[in-house]
């Protein structure tokens, strides 16, 4: 199983791309992880917001392959907690979801265009408060490291 990390623009403060590094790499005792940026477009008040994000879209849609069940963040998405999250991993790795891979998209500035999150498989929210795009990109690593000791029966904090 093949995870994959999608995300607008690169993670600009240290101390979450340290975290993120470190997540990913535990991940990688689980399942083969890859990380892609998706390159952010300029903003401007010349450039309506509906344009910077479909090509924004059309970069990210690129990159996702037809095998992997899409997700993307949202805080309008569904909210799981670690032990349900998890469960949802869980299902997908089983082949319950008839995949092969799972990507997660997280947005730019101005979040995803309507056609990433229609393409989404499942649209996820890690919080009903808008997290700053470093954060968020550290909170889903960290959340699906948890997942895969939870699914295993591993110890994580204790």
């Amino acid at each position: 199983m093949k995870i994959t990390f999608l995300a607008v623009g690169p993670i600009k403060k240290p101390y979450a791309k340290d975290g993120v590094d470190e997540y990913l790499k535990r991940i990688g005792n689980y399942a083969q992880v890859e990380t892609i940026d998706i390159k952010e477009e300029k903003y401007s008040l010349k450039t309506p917001r509906a344009e910077v994000l479909k090509r924004e879209g059309e970069r990210i849609l690129a990159k996702v392959k037809p095998s992997d069940f899409l997700i993307v963040l949202s805080e309008a998405g569904a909210g799981f907690g670690s032990e349900a999250f998890s469960i949802k991993i869980g299902g997908i790795i089983g082949g319950r979801a008839g995949k092969k891979g799972i990507a997660f998209v997280i947005g730019g500035p101005y979040g995803l265009s309507k056609d990433v999150v229609e393409a989404a498989d499942l649209v996820l929210s890690l919080s009903k408060m808008t997290l700053p795009h470093d954060l968020a990109r550290l909170v889903l690593a960290e959340q699906v490291y948890r997942a895969f000791t939870i699914l295993r029966g591993e110890p994580y904090s204790h």
